[in-house]
């Protein structure tokens, strides 16, 4: 644990920084990655929405920890690169290491390893899955879809969304290039690899 209060003190989010650690000691990846968790508060869920919620959880623990999700974030291609559509400037490394360390751009942005995140169920007919703004930790998910959804989806859905809390946005109209940003490329991740290892 004080290892890893050591590295998440070295690190912060600022890329030059990540370069300048990641040059000066190897960052423990599976480490981090096996450590990983969720600290989630609750807004209008039933019992067994929490647990249909705390599944999705366990499947994006499964596959952060997995080598096949860094593999795959690692050498993610977009036009031809390895990056992701609108990135922050950040390599697939870069994001991939975000990830782990679970640094949300709001409150302190305390690098803990976890996704700190509120969630809220509410009621609504369009085609929104769900949305959250850059300054609160609390993420909306409407109900319409949430109760029809698998594990798995709900899984891609909160992966997509916490991404915003780490500081990546996507278009907010359909676009060609949106399903590459950072949001919508590694929520279609987690979602893919969970029903390929069957989660």
């Amino acid at each position: 644990m004080i290892r890893l209060f050591a590295l998440l003190t070295l690190l912060s989010c600022s890329h030059y920084q990540l370069q300048e650690a990641q040059s000066e000691k190897e960052i423990p990846y599976r480490s981090l990655a096996s450590e990983w968790k969720a600290d989630i508060h609750y807004e209008g869920f039933s019992a067994d929405d929490i647990k249909k919620v705390q599944g999705a959880v366990k499947i994006i623990k499964k596959i952060i920890s997995s080598d096949e999700f860094r593999e795959l974030v690692i050498n993610y291609t977009f036009l031809d690169k390895k990056q992701f559509h609108e990135n922050s400037g950040y390599s697939n490394e870069e994001i991939y290491q975000l990830i782990l360390l679970g640094s949300e751009t709001t409150g302190n942005r305390l690098a803990n390893n976890t996704m700190d995140v509120e969630l809220e169920l509410y009621e609504d007919s369009s085609k929104t899955i769900g949305y959250t703004y850059p300054h609160t930790t609390r993420i909306w998910m409407n109900r319409k879809y949430f109760h029809n959804y698998t594990k798995a989806q709900v899984a891609g859905n909160l992966m997509h969304e916490w991404l915003h809390k780490l500081g990546f946005t996507h278009a907010v109209k359909w676009n060609k290039d949106r399903e590459h940003s950072v949001p919508y490329a590694i929520g279609y991740l987690i979602e893919d690899l969970a029903v390929k290892l069957e989660l």
